[in-house]
């Protein structure tokens, strides 16, 4: 099966935001990637700014 792109997006109060792409065959392997890449730890958490996926937040993949 070929690689696709996928866009990420997190799901905060203040609205959607677009934190990038990862490549992947398919959904389930994209949400694991996407966490793979933009998940923050609980215990690297120091930042409220940083941009990335926290251990609550709604994500979702879509196709580039």
């Amino acid at each position: 099966m070929a690689f696709k792109n996928w866009n990420v997006r997190v799901h905060l109060k203040t609205g959607s935001v677009h934190l990038g792409q990862v490549g992947e065959e398919n959904e389930a392997l994209a949400r694991c990637a996407a966490l793979s890449k933009f998940g923050i730890p609980e215990d690297e958490d120091a930042d409220p700014n940083r941009r990335g996926i926290r251990d609550d937040d709604e994500f979702d993949v879509t196709p580039a």
